[in-house]
């Protein structure tokens, strides 16, 4: 009974505000969680392997030690998969960053990622863009992912600075908005984890070395590896 009064409220509530696929805006069916069978299908996959010498390690070779690293879909700006993003960073979609994290960690299992990390480390938000947003979408990655990978996350990272938004800018502009943004703050007895830093997307590699940089800063010893849900091509 309890199971059937559930049912009906679902479909209740699909049919007064019906569930809409991020990327096409059709309908979701019931047996479809937040995109359509179609475009799951069709998402642009990227493969960043080897996950210890690709086009994303390559980026942030020359700025910073990084272990492995990869990603999972390729993004274009003028793709419909773009709304996945944009979902996700400015329109509340809280479940969907937690399910494609989830999707993501299964997707790369296949990899020995996982095998080399010790911790998952969200890029942050800056104060203001947290206390506007009302979530990290990093952090909601990252406990998606734990959902496969068991590892655990810690918020070691702090934005020091509310920096302009970085959709607009160059590389060399994305560099500067960056330097001396972060601050990282770990326990001696945590020194020396092998860390994954989880963020939505990788562009230049700005925000990632900065993070990377702030974590050194405060542990020489930590091993850096690298995670993205998309990456730029």
């Amino acid at each position: 009974m309890k199971e059937q009064w559930r049912k009906w409220l679902s479909d209740l509530q699909n049919l007064m505000l019906p569930r809409l696929c991020p990327v096409c805006s059709q309908r979701l069916m019931p047996n479809e969680q937040f995109i359509c069978l179609a475009c799951s299908m069709d998402l642009p996959r990227i493969n960043l392997n080897p996950i210890d010498d690709n086009a994303m390690i390559r980026k942030l070779w020359a700025q910073i030690p990084v272990e492995t690293g990869t990603s999972v879909i390729a993004y274009r700006h003028q793709s419909p998969f773009h709304n996945i993003l944009v979902n996700i960073k400015y329109h509340g979609a809280t479940e969907l960053a937690f399910e494609m994290g989830r999707w993501a960690a299964c997707e790369i299992t296949s990899t020995t990622i996982f095998e080399q990390i010790d911790v998952m480390v969200p890029v942050p938000l800056s104060r203001r863009k947290m206390q506007k947003r009302g979530y990290n979408q990093s952090l909601l990655l990252c406990n998606g992912m734990a959902q496969v990978n068991r590892l655990p996350i810690r918020n070691w990272l702090h934005r020091i600075s509310d920096e302009n938004t970085q959709t607009h800018l160059n590389e060399e502009e994305r560099i500067e908005n960056t330097i001396n943004a972060f601050e990282a703050d770990i326990p001696i007895n945590e020194h020396g984890k092998r860390i994954l830093l989880v963020d939505d997307v990788f562009t230049t590699g700005a925000t990632m070395t900065a993070c990377a940089k702030a974590i050194l800063k405060s542990d020489e010893t930590a091993i850096i590896n690298v995670f993205t849900l998309a990456y730029t091509v």
